[in-house]
């Protein structure tokens, strides 16, 4: 498929309409284009041009090769745009916009497997409530979104979803730690450290508690879900979180996390969202197909 110097050469002479022409647009000496077209006709054993006193013009066999030659252009452009897409798709910046409970594990793994396949893809990620996430792709300002249950904007594309069923997240000495599960009925009264209404997770557990009409007793709000873990594994208060979230305290031993029997809750999900509109990049497309595939590899 590479176009080898005799058929490049045989391909200018044709356009140029003689070798002197083809000489100066090649900025070669005439007599290296010559002896190139002389080896391809020996090679081939026919005649390729009529020499005549205005140029030279095509045999039938020249237009058959000429045929040839400019099919194997197209075909070497094309390649070569392929090549260029491949290359320019492994190099870039990705800007997300993300829940915070997807900085616990999800990203951070997501990240350590990117950087190590393709190293010259970096991504800029921007925590925020899932609101704020909605309206930092809608305006443009970021590659892609992970927010906290379903788009809430009609111009984002949800290209994928992930299940994270949120829980009651208590200290190991609290009094529901030892349960199985929980209906929203044994949480009235329970005294909580909460995400502040800007979170989808804050929003979710409101709906649930009114429609189980349940009242917590809140006692305080916060914007940052590490705050409120560090601050449940301290206190005999409790929170709610996905598990994936709370993941690497559970692990350590610091937080439980209770599951709760209550179909909403239970429901919630992390949807990857993109403007509609937007032209994304060769890396963009890469990380995002990435993404979609690792949420589906961690469905609850």
């Amino acid at each position: 498929m590479i176009e080898s110097t005799s058929i490049r050469y045989f391909r200018i002479v044709t356009e140029c309409g003689s070798i002197k022409q083809a000489a100066a647009a090649l900025r070669i000496a005439p007599s290296a284009i010559s002896r190139q077209m002389q080896g391809l006709e020996e090679e081939l054993s026919v005649k390729l041009f009529e020499r005549g006193a205005r140029g030279m013009n095509l045999t039938d066999a020249g237009h058959v090769l000429y045929r040839y030659a400019i099919e194997n252009r197209d075909q070497l452009d094309g390649l070569r745009s392929e090549v260029e897409a491949f290359d320019s798709q492994r190099r870039g910046q990705v800007k997300i916009a993300t829940v915070e409970g997807m900085l616990a594990s999800f990203l951070p793994n997501f990240f350590v497997d990117l950087s190590g396949a393709y190293p010259g893809i970096s991504m800029s990620v921007t925590a925020v409530g899932s609101r704020d996430v909605a309206e930092m792709v809608g305006q443009n300002e970021v590659d892609l979104g992970l927010i906290f249950g379903r788009a809430p904007r009609r111009d984002l594309v949800e290209l994928a979803r992930m299940r994270q069923s949120v829980q009651l997240i208590v200290a190991p000495d609290h009094p529901l730690a030892g349960k199985i599960s929980c209906g929203m009925k044994d949480l009235a009264g329970l005294r909580v450290v909460v995400p502040d209404p800007s979170f989808g997770i804050r929003q979710e557990i409101d709906k649930a508690c009114a429609q189980a009409n349940v009242r917590l007793q809140i006692c305080n709000e916060t914007n940052s879900l590490a705050f409120a873990q560090t601050i449940v594994s301290r206190t005999e208060l409790a929170t709610f979180l996905p598990r994936d979230t709370a993941m690497p305290s559970i692990q350590a031993g610091t937080l439980v996390g209770v599951p709760l029997r209550d179909k909403r809750l239970e429901a919630t999900q992390v949807t990857l969202v993109q403007l509609a509109a937007r032209n994304a990049s060769p890396s963009t497309r890469l990380v995002a197909e990435m993404l979609v595939a690792r949420m589906r590899d961690n469905e609850d």
